[in-house]
């Protein structure tokens, strides 16, 4: 089928591709890569007949070869250079001998069409130790390993240990000791990771303060993912070397399903029966792993190893999954933090959009605005400005002029939201909303109707209040519309902004730009939605900027 050539700190590199080869970041795959930037299921490279064919998998940073986005699929040809993030992958046929170099890649590892679905979790460097700037890791020759069953030498129930009062510890030394360890590395943790909010720091001064208290070569932190699976956020070396680090699913497995920490004093010993050939690669000798254990819920795994034979003691397990839970509340305060804090700024952001009501839904989850445009079948548009008012900004200072809108649109603003309509933006003097997005109801058209009409009801009260104080009053048109469009997040990757678009849009706007001072226009495709809940006047067909054809309108009756 052919292969790819890579380049790693040993040189070149080739991978031998088979039937079906999954590319990305997930361990799952058959081909992994150490690239932060790549897609966990990235893209796949498969046999159709004679033809080698590579397709993306709608991967966020995208799949390119030689310099051109791939979209869907392509048949790779001879020498096609593969980029997927920093990663640069040669397809070579055999056809004839390749002389190309790629750069060096970040890390590949190549697990092998019948390898288990999850070999083993290689951690490439994503938070470097204090002082160490990041480097590329390279790719290990070979990792492997069998997942069937291996023997643990000692094993600790994760629990939530309460510390035992002072006339009874006193009597148990033991207990005392293990009492005052718990003490002295909960506090270290604590003056180590500070105020930090950023998690990926926060895991990194984890593994940094548990390495002053055990005999660790090497640690790994990893996260339970939403769908379940474990993933590595943190790691460290005490060597400091820019080599992955292998943990044995099998082990992680075991802790997670037992909910218990576990020791081996002799990992290459204990898993040469089942042909552990990750703890062979990595010379790991000795292994603690605890699980993160908050509450009730399992939130995660601490691996450490070493290269030491019987590095860890007993004790060393039970202080650790003692500790564990510490560490697991840590991590849940502050994921628990971030989430309260993105909430805050979700809220912030869609109240000033939507109804309360509707941003509620949207932030619990019950309600999805998904990024990119949606097709609605039906929505109702609002459009509306005042008249005359270009004329009164010109005879009023621009102070006052600030005020009298941020008052105006104040009013409006509260009556669209009590109708539960959709705040699109505000257009110097206009004001622009729409009801069937992003939630959806059997009445909008009606909802819309109905506060235009308020609002013209607001306005009156707004009017005998500027009349009081000597100042003119003010007149607003309106122009509704109902049908099709385009609801979606628009604008650029560092501004974007919920809105619809479409010809819906544009009639709603043309109707507004005709409709006379405290005027309520609507199209005939909105008159048909209202089921006889307002008293409408049929006007002459009105010709709209654009449109071939005369269009129906009503005047709504107050």
């Amino acid at each position: 089928m052919g292969r790819l050539i890579f380049q790693s700190e040993q040189g070149r590199q080739t991978i031998e591709l088979g039937a079906f080869n999954g590319v990305g970041r997930h361990p799952n795959n058959t081909i992994q890569l150490l690239d932060t930037i790549v897609s966990k299921e990235h893209c796949v490279i498969e046999q159709h007949g004679a033809a080698t064919v590579l397709r993306d998998l709608g991967s966020m940073n995208g799949t390119f070869i030689s310099g051109e986005r791939v979209a869907g699929a392509r048949v790779l040809r001879h020498g096609d250079e593969i980029r997927l993030g920093n990663t640069v992958l040669v397809y070579d046929d055999g056809s004839s001998h390749l002389h190309v170099l790629p750069p060096p890649c970040p890390g590949v590892v190549h697990r092998g069409a019948g390898a288990p679905a999850v070999a083993a979790w290689t951690v490439a460097q994503r938070i470097p130790a204090t002082g160490v700037t990041p480097t590329p890791v390279p790719a290990p020759h070979l990792v492997s390993v069998d997942n069937s069953a291996r023997s643990i030498g000692v094993q600790v129930a994760a629990q939530s240990k309460d510390f035992l009062p002072f006339d009874q510890a006193a009597l148990d030394v033991g207990a005392l000791r293990l009492d005052y360890e718990r003490l002295r590395i909960t506090w270290e943790l604590l003056r180590e990771i500070g105020l930090e909010r950023d998690i990926d720091k926060l895991l990194a001064k984890i593994l940094v303060a548990l390495f002053r208290f055990v005999a660790a070569d090497r640690g790994v932190i990893l996260l339970k993912e939403t769908d379940g699976t474990l993933m590595p956020h943190a790691h460290r070396r005490r060597d400091g070397a820019n080599v992955p680090i292998n943990v044995s699913s099998t082990i992680l497995a075991h802790v997670i399903k037992e909910r218990a920490g576990v020791l081996t004093h002799d990992a290459s010993s204990d898993f040469a029966a089942s042909g552990g050939k990750s703890m062979f690669l990595n010379r790991i000798s000795s292994a603690i792993v605890v699980p993160l254990l908050h509450d009730t819920e399992v939130i995660g795994a601490l691996w450490l190893d070493s290269e030491s034979l019987a590095s860890f003691k007993p004790k060393d397990l039970e202080l650790l999954t003692a500790v564990g839970t510490q560490v697991a509340m840590l991590i849940s305060n502050t994921l628990l933090a971030l989430k309260v804090e993105k909430e805050i700024m979700t809220r912030d952001r869609f109240s000033r959009l939507l109804s309360p009501n509707v941003a509620e839904q949207v932030i619990s989850g019950k309600l999805d605005i998904k990024k990119g445009g949606i097709r609605v079948p039906m929505a109702t548009v609002f459009n509306s400005d005042l008249r005359g008012f270009t004329r009164m900004s010109e005879e009023t200072t621009a102070e006052k002029m600030v005020e009298l809108l941020n008052e105006y649109f104040e009013l409006m603003v509260e009556t669209i939201f009590k109708y539960e309509g959709t705040l699109d933006k505000f257009m110097g003097d206009g004001i622009m909303a729409f009801w069937g997005a992003p939630a959806v109801q059997q009445d909008d058209a009606i909802r819309c109707v109905q506060c235009a009409v308020e609002q013209m009801d607001v306005l009156d009260e707004l009017n005998v209040h500027r009349q009081s104080l000597g100042e003119p009053p003010l007149a607003m048109g309106i122009g509704i519309h109902t049908g099709a469009l385009i609801s979606g997040y628009v604008g650029s990757s560092k501004s974007l902004s919920y809105t619809v678009i479409g010809d819906t849009v544009n009639i709603s706007a043309r109707l507004c730009g005709i409709a006379a001072g405290n005027q309520i226009l609507i199209s005939e495709a909105t008159a048909s939605q209202l089921d006889g809940r307002f008293q409408l006047v049929p006007l002459p067909d009105a010709t709209l900027k654009g449109k071939e054809k005369p269009l129906k309108i009503f005047g709504v009756r107050r």
